[in-house]
C-alpha cells in the first residue's frame, strides 16, 4: 500500500506537464523542449514570490504567468517558421536556465518554513494534503480538457495539422501559435508550481529531462490504450486517460526499481532503456496493424 501511495502521489503533480506534452506533441505537432524550463520557471517563481512574503495564491498566479511568458517567447522565436520548433525549444530552454537562476537568486529555495496552498492540509496528514493536490490537478486538467473541447481547441488542432491550409482559411497563424505554446507552457509551469509545494523546495535542476520522460510516458500510455481498445485513434477523454496511464506506469516502474534495490545513480539509465524497449514495442505493434 505504501508503494501504491508513493507512485500515485508522485504522479499527481506531474500530470499537468504530461497533458501539456501531449498537446504540444499531438495537437501542435511540435516537440517543445521549452517545457523543461517552464517547469522550473513555475516552481522557481512560486518559491521566490512566496519567500518575499506574498500570498501563495498570488505566487501561484505568478507561476502560471511565467509559463505563459516562456510559451510566448518560444512561439515568437518560431515566427513564420524562421527557426525549427525543436531548435527553438532547445534555445529557449538554454536561455531559461540563466533566466530562472537570475530570478530565483540562488540555485535552491527552501519552502519548509513558508505558507503554501497545501501546507495547512499537509500539517493535518499526508492524505489530506495529497487530496487537496489531487483537487488542484483535477481543476487544472479539467480546465484544459474544456479548452480542448471548445472551438479554440479545434482551431489549435487544425493549426497543428496543417498551418498553411489554416492560414488560407483566414486564420492568424502566429496568433494561434502563441496561444498554443502559451497554453502548453502554462500547464508545465503549473506542474512545477505543484511539485514545489509538495516537495517543499524549488531547485534550478528539478526540470532536467522531464519533457523527454513525459513524452515517453505519454506515448507508452497511448499505445497501450490503442492496443487494448483496438482503435486507430483516441478521443480527447481517452487521450487524457492515456496521459494518466503513462505517468502512473512510469512512477510505478521507478518505485519498483528502487524497492528491488537498484542504485539511484543508475536509475535513469535503467528507466531510459526500458522506455526505449516499450516505445520500440509500441512502434512494432503500430506497424503490424498498418
Amino acid at each position: 500500500m505504501n508503494l501504491i501511495f508513493n507512485f500515485v502521489t508522485q504522479s499527481l503533480p506531474f500530470l499537468p506537464l504530461a497533458l501539456g506534452i501531449y498537446i504540444s506533441f499531438n495537437l501542435l505537432n511540435a516537440t517543445d523542449m521549452t517545457l523543461d524550463g517552464s517547469f522550473v520557471a513555475g516552481a522557481g517563481t512560486f518559491a521566490k514570490v512566496v519567500s518575499l512574503g506574498c500570498s501563495p495564491l498570488l505566487a501561484s498566479l505568478c507561476a502560471l504567468a511565467a509559463g505563459i511568458c516562456t510559451g510566448t517567447m518560444v512561439a515568437c522565436m518560431q515566427r513564420q517558421q524562421k527557426i525549427d520548433p525543436l531548435l527553438a525549444g532547445v534555445l529557449a530552454s538554454f536561455i531559461l536556465t540563466s533566466a530562472n537562476l537570475a530570478f530565483m537568486g540562488r540555485p535552491n529555495i527552501n519552502l519548509l518554513n513558508q505558507t503554501t496552498l497545501f501546507s495547512q492540509a499537509f500539517a493535518q496528514s499526508d492524505f489530506q494534503g495529497y487530496l487537496l493536490v489531487a483537487a488542484c490537478v483535477a481543476l487544472i486538467c479539467g480546465t484544459a480538457l474544456i479548452v480542448l473541447h471548445s472551438p479554440l481547441g479545434l482551431q489549435l488542432r487544425a493549426f497543428g495539422d496543417n498551418p498553411k491550409l489554416f492560414a488560407r482559411y483566414g486564420f492568424a497563424v502566429e496568433r494561434y501559435r502563441i496561444l498554443g505554446f502559451a497554453f502548453t507552457n502554462c500547464l508545465a509551469a503549473s506542474a512545477g508550481c505543484l511539485t514545489a509545494q509538495t516537495v517543499n523546495y524549488a531547485d534550478i535542476g528539478m526540470g532536467f529531462g522531464v519533457t523527454l520522460t513525459g513524452l515517453g510516458a505519454v506515448i507508452v500510455g497511448q499505445q497501450l490504450i490503442l492496443h487494448v481498445l483496438k482503435k486507430p485513434y483516441l478521443r480527447v477523454g481517452l487521450e487524457f486517460s492515456a496521459c494518466l496511464l503513462g505517468v502512473l506506469l512510469y512512477f510505478a516502474l521507478m518505485n519498483c526499481l528502487l524497492r528491488i534495490g537498484v542504485d539511484p545513480l543508475y536509475l535513469k539509465i535503467v528507466l531510459g532503456v526500458l522506455l526505449v524497449v516499450f516505445l520500440r514495442a509500441a512502434a512494432h505493434l503500430k506497424n503490424k496493424k498498418g
